[in-house]
């Protein structure tokens, strides 16, 4: 982790067709908690959303899960969740980073199905767990540490 990254509120997203995961967290303890996941059906609504949380936490850098697939193929929401990235870059004048998110909601779902969430909950958190995986992968990679936290 840089200097310029100790003391400073992250927020991560993780991106998805239907609903977006946030969470946030503090770069100088590298600890993350799952905030909301917005359901969204436009554009328009989602980033109305994702201001109001930008204003009510005030992050000094923001944190986007990116897919990929194993094949180094693109994945299918690369596109989008690129734009996406340049959206917020260009609307909250904030730096964007991105971080692999290959199997987050899978291990949220795996986390949450262990701690015996039922499923009808467990499907509302899975998006906000994932991003909060996301940022402490963010922070992990970012401290310069090898160990992940798998």
């Amino acid at each position: 982790m840089t200097k310029s990254q100790k003391n400073k509120l992250f927020l991560a997203f993780d991106y998805g067709g239907k609903r977006v995961g946030v969470a946030m967290g503090d770069a100088s303890i590298g600890i993350a908690h799952p905030i909301k996941a917005i359901s969204y059906k436009t554009s328009k609504e989602l980033m109305a959303e994702i201001e109001r949380i930008v204003r009510e936490w005030k992050p000094s850098a923001l944190v986007v899960g990116m897919p990929r697939k194993e094949s180094g193929e693109p994945h299918s929401l690369e596109k989008r969740v690129n734009r996406f990235c340049k959206t917020l870059e260009l609307r909250f004048k904030l730096m964007v980073h991105t971080v692999d998110e290959s199997y987050t909601s899978v291990e949220a779902d795996q986390f949450l199905s262990e701690n015996k969430v039922g499923w009808e909950k467990r499907k509302k958190m899975i998006d906000m767990v994932a991003a909060q995986l996301i940022l402490e992968d963010f922070f992990i990679a970012s401290s310069g540490d090898t160990e992940s936290r798998a």
